[in-house]
């Protein structure tokens, strides 16, 4: 189950295992940014079958709205080295 926070990994599309953070979810869709090429103010809407959770969350998923990209991009890519 994806939550806003979820920290997910694409399964499909150009993007194929690209870590990204949802910001909002809306039916069968997920948005998603990367904080590098998918920024806060354009998120990639996503099929959410399109995406595998990590089951890792951000601690505080209701200050993601006040995140710098850079901020966002940081933190996916020290998830990203724990987890390789």
């Amino acid at each position: 189950m994806l939550y806003k926070g979820s920290v997910v990994c694409s399964l499909s599309g150009h993007d194929k295992g690209r870590m990204y953070l949802v910001v909002k979810l809306d039916g069968d869709f997920a948005y998603v940014v990367d904080g590098k090429f998918r920024l806060k103010d354009n998120p990639k809407k996503k099929r959410i079958k399109h995406l595998k959770d990590t089951f890792t969350k951000y601690k505080d998923s209701d200050k993601i709205d006040n995140l710098y990209d850079y901020e966002i991009a940081t933190y996916l890519k020290n998830i990203d080295n724990l987890h390789n």
